[in-house]
């Protein structure tokens, strides 16, 4: 027989003694119905109980009328009894388990059926064990006896175990099996073991039927059940509709109240929740003044752009939560957006400052702890502003700009402290809006222009460069001074359009400049932001050509951030790119961050200057420093320029230290136009 063939043999075998029940129900009305068959398994359980002690001692007292009797069967009888009593004991237990729980929990559900399969097969086995020693050796009315008790065992059982699927085919497969097998070694006839084997599934086809028919029976019951419990719960809120509208609609209202006013993500106030909360707190009437905390997570973007958002807003989240445990009846939580925080403390004159200091400490002690999150250990630590506000002034919307004015001056002071508002930081924060807004509009007016200072060979007192400094007289603001607005423009990206306009108008007025030696060099300070744009060799290139500049009088400044890790490599290649156009780069600011010291062997430069705030010093420290910065710039190649020189003191102190050019007030101030007469020429300090 083919494997196809065998394969349909048992498909139509396994469709006429499997259960057939159809798509009855979902699963949980199916777990109820299942319930109930266990339920009635051991109702049912007293009946074959009961059967099995009656035709058991019908037989024992069959075997001894025919002195047939053994004390093997006697033994059986009596292992009959004790299962019968075990059985009896286990219904009595599942009966007090009913009574006291309602429904029976999954795990519950399994071990109480396991019980019960337990129970019928011991006993069934114990009539096929009677069954192998009875039959072989009892003929004529015995055997037929014995074969009539087993017959109407397996009757009786299609209806007793119909509600266990299960247990009902292994019972009838357990029961007639082994007196079907012995009939047929026995070789008397074959007719008995046949009607038995047909017998059999017609039990099987039997127990099948009741089976489907009583679970369909409970199906519909429950769904019954259910239809009647919904239309009773339908009637009932229908009944109470007009009754509870009021409260509902109220109900929501608060509802919708409460998601315009939290968060989403943290679940803490959002900025209407605060305002409404402050409101609150202020319409009581209670003498209190008012303080505002803005805490600014640290260096949350490096999470979200080096993990994922995801994992972002989990640490959000985590944040708000261990916030959260600070809100009281006078001390709200909110999330302001972003990685922002708001804290707003209520408290009586005298205690509001401590209220604030505590609970910055304990605030920070909770963020502070680290944060598990999708296998990855977090530490987020957070800087703070501050804002207070007597009961004359409590306006919550100007206490929070103050609060975030605070948080931003703690930003560039380091993070990780606390800054207390006061006016001067919203007279600055006005002054850097102002200067943003005003040279946006700079270089349309063509209110930039350049001065010029010469860089001097310490040597014979030849000016060897010029370096550019930009100057702009705002017709707004009027002068404002490098150091101001160059800082602003580096953070709105400006300085990159800035620096272009810069290179191209030194550049061009070098070539005009007609009385200037032609290898008089020009030095451009340029900001790390232009260089890492994609085009900046391609700018400068262009810049070269237009002007008609050579590469080699060209000199770009630039500070030593050009070290930081994060984008040395790039930074490395286009500075190699421009010093293989024959540019010369130096670092400008040396010694003031980033080590350069030992860094120097990263990027290819010419030269380094030495920032003019060691060399206005000039204290025993400072000469180190200077004096170590030659060494190992010298010891690298590299040129040395000292800037800031404003005493014959100072330049003749540096002279004796080995620096090879100087720049300062001490040999000519900045110029439009080139430089005609130095105030020192190197002949005179020999003189």
């Amino acid at each position: 027989m083919d494997q196809e063939a065998i394969s349909l043999v048992k498909k139509y075998f396994w469709r006429f003694i499997g259960p057939n029940i159809g798509q009855q129900a979902d699963e949980n009305l199916t777990g109820k119905v299942r319930r109930d068959l266990l339920d009635l398994a051991y109702r049912n359980s007293w009946a074959n109980i009961l059967v099995n002690l009656s035709a058991g001692a019908g037989l024992l007292l069959m075997f001894w009328l025919r002195d047939e009797l053994v004390l093997s069967t006697v033994i059986w009888f009596a292992s009959v009894c004790v299962v019968c009593a075990v059985r009896i004991w286990d219904g009595f237990l599942f009966r007090r388990k009913r009574r006291s729980v309602e429904n029976l929990d999954p795990g519950e559900y399994r071990i109480w059926r396991h019980r019960y399969a337990a129970g019928v097969f011991i006993a069934v086995i114990l009539w096929a064990v009677l069954a192998v020693l009875k039959i072989p050796v009892v003929s004529g009315d015995s055997e037929s006896l014995t074969l009539i008790v087993y017959a109407g065992l397996a009757g009786g059982a299609t209806g007793i175990f119909a509600p266990i699927f299960f247990v009902g085919r292994v019972y009838l497969l357990i029961l007639l099996g082994p007196p079907i097998v012995l009939l047929m070694m026995s070789g008397d006839n074959y007719i008995l073991p046949g009607l038995g084997v047909v017998f059999l599934f017609v039990m099987l086809a039997t127990h099948r039927n009741n089976h489907a028919i009583l679970f369909r029976s409970l199906v519909l019951h429950h769904r019954n059940e259910g239809l009647l419990a919904d239309l009773r719960h339908k009637n009932r809120v229908t009944e109470n509709w007009n009754a509870t509208l009021e409260a509902r609609v109220a109900q929501r209202t608060e509802e919708l109240r409460q998601l315009v006013i939290h968060d989403t993500m943290t679940g803490l106030l959002n900025r209407d929740g605060i305002i409404a909360w402050f409101n609150d707190v202020c319409s009581r009437g209670e003498n209190l003044d008012y303080a505002v905390l803005f805490i600014d997570l640290d260096h949350f973007k490096q999470i979200n752009d080096g993990l994922s958002h995801a994992i972002g807003d989990e640490v959000l989240r985590l944040v708000g939560a261990r916030l959260q445990q600070f809100d009281g009846p006078r001390q709200a939580v909110g999330r302001w957006g972003g990685d922002e925080f708001l804290m707003v403390l209520a408290a009586s004159t005298g205690d509001l400052h401590s209220d604030v200091m505590a609970t910055i400490k304990k605030t920070r002690e909770a963020v502070n702890r680290p944060l598990n999150v999708s296998g990855h250990t977090l530490h987020v630590g957070f800087s703070t502003g501050v804002a207070f506000s007597t009961r004359h002034n409590p306006d919550i919307s100007e206490l929070i700009h103050w609060a975030d004015l605070a948080a931003a001056e703690v930003k560039r002071d380091g993070r990780g402290s606390v800054h207390n508002y006061d006016e001067t930081l919203l007279i600055e924060q006005e002054r850097r809006l102002n200067i943003n807004q005003a040279l946006r509009r700079a270089m349309p007016s063509r209110e930039f222009y350049l001065e010029f200072q010469p860089v001097v060979r310490a040597a014979d007192g030849v000016i060897v460069s010029y370096e550019v400094l930009l100057r702009w007289q705002s017709a707004e603001l009027g002068l404002v001074p490098p150091d101001e607005f160059i800082p602003i423009a580096e953070e709105s990206a400006q300085i990159v359009g800035i620096g272009e306009w810069v290179l191209r108008e030194a550049c061009a007025t070098l070539v005009a400049w007609q009385d200037v030696p032609p290898t008089t060099k020009v030095a451009i300070n340029v900001s790390i932001r232009q260089i890492v744009v994609p085009n900046f060799v391609r700018v400068v290139e262009d810049v070269l050509r237009e002007t008609g500049l050579p590469a080699s009088r060209l000199t770009l400044e630039v500070t030593e951030s050009i070290f930081d890790q994060r984008q040395i490599t790039l930074i490395a290649d286009v500075l190699s790119v421009l010093h293989g156009l024959g540019i010369e780069v130096h670092i400008d600011d040396f010694g003031t961050g980033y080590s350069s010291l030992s860094r120097l062997h990263q990027i290819r430069v010419d030269a380094v200057k030495i920032d003019k705030s060691f060399v206005l010093k000039m204290d025993e420290n400072a000469k180190v420093v200077i004096e170590g910065a030659i060494l190992i710039a010298h010891r690298f190649g590299l040129n040395v320029i000292a800037e800031g020189v404003e005493t014959e003191q100072q330049r003749s102190e540096l002279a004796a230290m080995g620096v090879d050019a100087y720049q300062g007030y001490f040999f000519a101030r900045p110029a439009k136009g080139p430089c005609k007469d130095l105030h020192w020429q190197a002949t005179s300090s020999t003189a």
